[in-house]
């Protein structure tokens, strides 16, 4: 169901023909006016109902109250966050005057013995990944105009088994459960709303597309039996399911990025690479190798080698060596020569900032912004308007 509402549902009348099953499925399709339930459609089972959230325009009075994560959006805006008390504050902000746009709480209806939080694994050095800006729990569209939250659910801990084996972790990834939220970043309104089972291994969007990688240990390969699910954000088709053995790191305006190894910006030091990328669409269909890339960002771009980085693991060789970034839609190409790349927040959502060092010499000397680079455009190099970086 992708939240369309039927314009008249107070009156239920079965169709000539129709059996009581098909009538349920219909009644099933209409529940959606009333109360946002993945599983109000389920089968019916002696388990108890999953509980379905509930997500409500509010008034945000002090933008205050709200901290990370956060995320540029299209329209000189950003999306920020603030998780208390078991709900979940979403909500936009106008970059420049620092006044709200819209505001909304999510949370769990009806759920005493239930608590939303993000995705954590941090027993198993995931929290970091699920932090990240490209793959993690509060990501944006590269155009900037949809942002998906990934929410855990979990229960009270005395009404769940600790299971600690190792062969225990199918079963403990069959009692996981998640939501992701799509919401339209300009109004708030609700795009999408699906209930995940297993461990949210990371989500990521496209321009049209949510794309959330499950699996049913903490990791894809092997027991993990990964699966990376695609979901249209126009609801004219059907989700479609890919079977992966590699991590999701990054998307771009139509494509997705898997990596044999779980890379994100900050999970190493620099260098990070090179690791070679496997772009996908987002039926599951390869499109292109990256070779002799370092990191992914926002936005749909990777920073790679130019040649195969020194053997050796000689880091300032690594430092010094030819870069490039690549916009992986356009496969534009801008030469870094020397400076370097960091993400940023522009007018139209995710960008990249480049930045040199007047004096290479002295590591302490400030950077200055050279040229930026748009997620909304071909992927060329802009030097106008530099300024408003100045104070970033």
């Amino acid at each position: 169901m992708m939240g369309k509402h039927p314009r008249n549902a107070l009156t239920f009348t079965p169709p000539f023909g129709a059996t009581p099953h098909t009538f349920f499925i219909a009644l099933c399709a209409i529940a959606v006016t009333l109360t946002i339930s993945l599983s109000a459609c389920a089968p019916l089972s002696s388990k108890a109902t999953h509980e379905p959230l509930a997500i409500t325009s509010r008034t945000l009075k002090n933008i205050d109250e709200l901290n990370t994560p956060s995320t540029p959006t299209n329209g000189g805006t950003h999306v920020s966050t603030a998780l208390k008390n078991n709900i979940l504050t979403v909500a936009s902000i106008n970059s420049a005057e620092h006044t709200p746009q819209w505001a909304l709480d999510i949370s769990l209806t009806n759920a005493p013995d239930s608590s939303i939080s993000w995705p954590d694994y941090s027993d198993h050095d995931l929290t970091g990944r699920l932090s990240a800006t490209t793959v993690g729990a509060l990501v944006v569209s590269p155009h900037g105009n949809y942002v998906s939250l990934a929410l855990q659910v979990t229960r009270k801990q005395e009404d769940e088994p600790q299971l600690t084996d190792q062969s225990s972790t199918v079963e403990l990834a069959s009692q996981q459960r998640g939501y992701v939220v799509v919401l339209d970043a300009r109004t708030g309104k609700t795009v999408l709303t699906r209930e995940v089972s297993g461990f949210i291994l990371a989500q990521a969007l496209t321009n049209d597309h949510l794309v959330v990688e499950t699996a049913r240990a903490y990791f894809p390969a092997g027991e993990g039996k990964g699966t990376i699910t695609a979901f249209p954000l126009n609801g004219t088709s059907s989700p479609t399911t890919t079977p992966t053995d590699q991590w999701l790191v990054g998307a771009g305006d139509d494509s997705l990025l898997l990596s044999p190894q779980p890379r994100y910006p900050g999970m190493c030091s620099s260098p990070c690479g090179p690791f070679t990328l496997t772009r996908i669409s987002t039926n599951g269909h390869k499109l292109a190798t990256i070779t002799h890339a370092d990191r992914v960002y926002r936005g749909g771009w990777v920073e790679r080698y130019k040649e195969p980085a020194p053997d050796g693991g000689d880091g300032e060789a690594s430092a010094q060596a030819a870069r490039e970034v690549v916009d992986v839609d356009t496969g534009a190409a801008t030469d870094l020569n020397g400076d370097h790349a960091e993400e940023t927040g522009l007018p139209t959502g995710p960008g990249l900032l480049v930045m040199r060092r007047p004096d290479p010499d002295k590591q302490s000397s400030p950077s200055v912004p050279v040229f930026w680079l748009s997620a909304a455009d071909d992927g060329h190099p802009h030097t106008e308007n530099l300024e408003q970086f100045t104070t970033k």
